[in-house]
């Protein structure tokens, strides 16, 4: 879960998750780091302060490991309002990013909910900004702090489907969640080897329901035209393979030495 690095832990002002500050952390310290070096220098921040978290990496192609984790942006033009003009194909890049912050307010102290991850989302959009140079006409965000960016499962898959419209060859994505993930039995049948699809918890999921890796996939990655990118931080419980995607990070005993192979789904 999030909330699990304290406020003054880990060079933080404010309760927060492990994934997001480990992420902050090594993005600041190495912006122009490579997949390689962005993800061992995540395991290695919590590992030396003592986190049992353990940061992974998966995507839906082949990564040649030394390329830059996030190169300079192309120019881009705002994405405001959410939509592009994939009409024309000589049309100037877009990008967008969309922050999720859910502290659960709703459920008393000890009972679910949670302290750091609108905190996390603050976290997300100031490295959006000053190390990705994302502006704030091409953020979109959704906490439950505030009424009108309720992060129920209606409100998210809407955002989730504003984050991909009209994207087009050259687009850039980014996608930053901190709250609670869990397991469920998958319906589907596309879970074989465990039969539990991961799962994310929107505000509302005691009436509204939870949102499934399968949904995830569907909206996020199997709409996607060639050539768009998209970045995707899970800061929650089973997140590793949350978006069913093909390929996996695999790490060495030694916690330097990578391979990227297919999942075992996609074997």
């Amino acid at each position: 879960t999030s909330a699990d690095i304290g406020a003054g832990a880990a060079g933080n002002e404010k309760p927060a998750g492990a994934m997001t500050t480990a992420f902050k952390t090594t993005i600041q310290r190495y912006p122009k780091g490579s997949f390689h070096r962005i993800l061992t220098e995540m395991r290695l921040f919590l590992k030396s302060r003592n986190f049992a978290q353990v940061p992974q990496l998966s995507s839906e192609h082949f990564l040649d490991l030394s390329d830059c984790f996030l190169p300079d942006p192309a120019n881009s033009e705002p994405a405001t309002g959410g939509s592009g003009s994939p009409s024309s194909p000589m049309r100037t890049p877009i990008r967008k990013a969309l922050t999720i912050g859910i502290n659960y307010l709703s459920l008393p102290y000890g009972r679910g909910r949670l302290a750091g991850c609108i905190n996390d989302s603050d976290t997300m959009i100031t490295v959006m900004k000053d190390t990705f140079d994302f502006r704030d006409s091409q953020i979109h965000r959704l906490r439950d702090d505030d009424q009108k960016l309720m992060p129920t499962k209606a409100n998210i898959l809407a955002s989730f489907r504003w984050l991909t419209q009209g994207a087009a060859e050259g687009d850039e994505l980014f996608l930053h969640y901190s709250g609670h993930g869990g397991t469920i039995d998958d319906t589907s049948g596309d879970e074989k080897l465990t039969g539990k699809d991961n799962c994310i918890y929107p505000s509302d999921f005691d009436a509204g329901g939870l949102i499934t890796d399968d949904e995830m996939h569907s909206l996020l990655v199997q709409c996607l035209p060639a050539g768009v990118r998209m970045w995707v931080l899970l800061d929650c419980c089973h997140s590793g393979t949350a978006l069913d995607l093909r390929f996996k990070v695999k790490v060495a005993a030694d916690g330097l030495s990578c391979e990227c192979v297919k999942t075992s789904r996609h074997a």
